[in-house]
């Protein structure tokens, strides 16, 4: 999974649900990428949210906290700065704000566990993200959410981490079914045009709601085109019916989606058997997938 990243300066990760082992995956490529780089490497992390926090505030879970090394490059909310275990040196206090405080960019000066919680929207997430690479960072890893899928924007990050596991649903096979459409949505193509297809360019989310309009009115050969695919709030159902009629989607700028991450435990049930779950997950989706257990 390193090696597949390894070209890419942004990368977000991207959860379907809470507890699927996204901190767990930011850790491990974390680590693996001092390690793997030069010893003047300079890791940045920040995120869409907050997280980092021993016990989730919603669900009331553990959660793994993030620890980072020394000399690593942290954008979080001035609110979070005391919650932050590390000696640190502030870089630069940003216009950015949060319900936790204005974003800070942060210097770790020794290793620690942090709570990041950085820009919440798209606009400002890019401009965050362009003065972490001027410090410079040489990779910066972006913690996303499902529900907020800006993050894997091509506009924002280079590169995008799916990542899925038994928490979203106790039936294995919805938990495969949901992540698959997932993927389907974050992989839409690149439009093109042709002479035998009309393409509608939608400007916004494109929500089932919305896409009911066009399946009411158009024919056979049309293309939906939105932006990008974090701009799309489809459910698998109107897809298909979509496909029935002859609607196509794709985008203006394809997302990067590279590999999906599976998590086989939850604290919400008992689980998935770890390999089953894998191996189907493989079959089902056209990427790499790796198993969160296997990376700690």
């Amino acid at each position: 999974m390193v090696e597949l990243l390894k070209n890419f300066r942004t990368i977000s990760l991207v959860g379907m649900a809470k507890n699927v082992g996204k901190t767990t995956v930011l850790n491990f490529l974390a680590e693996a990428f001092r390690r793997e780089e030069a010893e003047n490497f300079t890791l940045g992390l920040t995120g869409i949210g907050r997280d980092g926090e021993k016990t989730d505030l919603v669900t009331h879970t553990n959660k793994p906290e993030i620890f980072v090394t020394r000399g690593t490059i942290i954008a979080t909310a001035e609110g979070l700065l005391p919650l932050c275990d590390i000696t640190k040196e502030v870089i630069c206090v940003t216009d950015f704000h949060t319900p936790l405080g204005r974003v800070v960019i942060v210097r770790a000066l020794s290793g620690g566990f942090v709570q990041i919680g950085g820009a919440s929207i798209t606009a400002q997430m890019k401009q965050l993200l362009r003065l972490m690479l001027a410090l410079p960072c040489d990779k910066i890893l972006v913690d996303g959410a499902i529900s907020r899928k800006s993050s894997a924007s091509p506009a924002v990050t280079d590169a995008t981490i799916l990542c899925t596991g038994a928490s979203v649903s106790r039936s294995m096979q919805k938990t495969i079914t949901e992540t698959k459409h997932a993927v389907e949505m974050l992989s839409l193509p690149l439009y093109h045009d042709a002479p035998d297809v009309k393409n509608i360019h939608l400007l916004g989310a494109v929500t089932d709601s919305h896409a009911q309009t066009y399946l009411a009115a158009e024919k056979q050969n049309t293309c939906l085109i939105a932006d990008d695919a974090s701009k799309i709030f489809l459910t698998p159902a109107m897809v298909e019916k979509l496909r029935i009629k002859g609607i196509s989607l794709a985008v203006r700028y394809p997302v990067q989606l590279v590999v999906v991450t599976v998590n086989p435990t939850s604290p919400y049930h008992a689980g998935y058997d770890g390999a089953e779950f894998l191996a189907q997950m493989r079959e089902a989706v056209k990427l790499p997938v790796y198993d969160v257990l296997r990376m700690c």
